[in-house]
């Protein structure tokens, strides 16, 4: 069998010894010196021209590192499609591996003594997602380290339990109390930086500690779910994210939507990207005294002349 012949039934990718095994020691030994076939990362090779290729490199840190292994961490978030950094390195659980050595800046081998728990995805394993956030956590700061776990609620990838369990378990991860404060805020409905802030850092003060997220309302046949609402006064603040001038559709958008909820009762107040960031204690008097006012108009209804 021809190099390229094994190598196009292994898709791409395939280890030395194999390699050896099919071809002979003198023929992969001149292939290799004529660039007939490159390194990806140690004892895993493919044709110079797919070297580049994202998935091929996934298969080959795999390939490289041999046996029970599954891609996890940076690179499991990566293969779902939520937001990472660029140019990361690669990373790779094995359990019991011959080869857990890695490459600097670009492979990175995780040895564990447990069992993987992987999933198939574009035909490789993967640590579950869940497991791969909480890993990942160190590995991440600021926004960067919020991002994925919020975006992968967004949008329904995970499994609440195992997410939570995950975070429970997870007391050798550095910074596991604020993951774990995350994922509660997460699975209570956050779907933004914003929301995390205005939770976070508007309003977790007396005076507004009691607000209720994501309330679920129904009128007039339409679902619509509050940002934030305190039950009592039945006022609800919208946290808007737009930081510039939102479409003329979307502020019709709003217009109808605080209608709608209006029809129940519901008092509706904006904040502004730029005011929750920019004047947050006067946010907080704005959204008390109009909490005050709706409290005295209940106990005191104005009633029609």
């Amino acid at each position: 069998m021809q190099i390229d012949e094994l190598l196009a039934l292994r898709n791409g990718v395939a280890g030395r010894e194999e390699l050896v095994a099919a071809v002979g020691r003198h023929a992969f030994d001149n292939a290799v010196k004529t660039r007939r076939v490159q390194a990806v990362f140690p004892r895993a090779y493919s044709l110079p021209w797919d070297v580049d290729d994202p998935l091929l490199r996934r298969r080959a840190a795999l390939v490289s590192v041999g046996g029970e292994a599954a891609l996890s961490h940076l690179t499991v978030l990566d293969a779902w499609g939520l937001p990472v950094p660029a140019d990361v390195p690669l990373h790779v659980t094995a359990y019991l591996t011959r080869h857990p050595r890695g490459v600097p800046d670009e492979l990175v081998v995780h040895r564990t003594r447990q069992r993987l728990d992987a999933v198939e995805r574009d035909g490789l394993p993967l640590v579950r997602l869940e497991k791969a956030l909480v890993t990942s956590w160190p590995l991440l700061s600021g926004p960067d380290q919020r991002a994925p776990l919020i975006e992968a609620h967004r949008r329904r990838l995970l499994s609440k339990r195992r997410l939570a369990r995950a975070a429970e378990s997870a007391w050798w991860v550095p910074g596991t109390r604020s993951l774990q404060e995350l994922a509660t805020l997460v699975l209570g409905g956050c779907e933004s930086e914003l929301e995390l802030w205005g939770y976070l850092g508007v309003f977790n003060v007396p005076g507004l500690d009691d607000a209720k997220r994501q309330k679920i309302v129904h009128v007039d046949g339409k679902t619509y779910r509050l940002d934030l609402v305190f039950e009592a006064e039945m006022l609800n603040v919208e946290l808007d994210g737009r930081a510039y001038h939102a479409s003329p559709q979307q502020w019709e958008r709003d217009i109808a939507r605080d209608l709608a909820v209006a029809k129940l009762g519901w008092q509706t107040v904006r904040l502004s990207h730029g005011r929750l960031f920019g004047d947050v204690d006067g946010a907080r008097r704005d959204v008390i005294a109009v909490r005050h006012a709706r409290r005295q108009q209940l106990v005191h209804p104005v009633v029609a002349a």
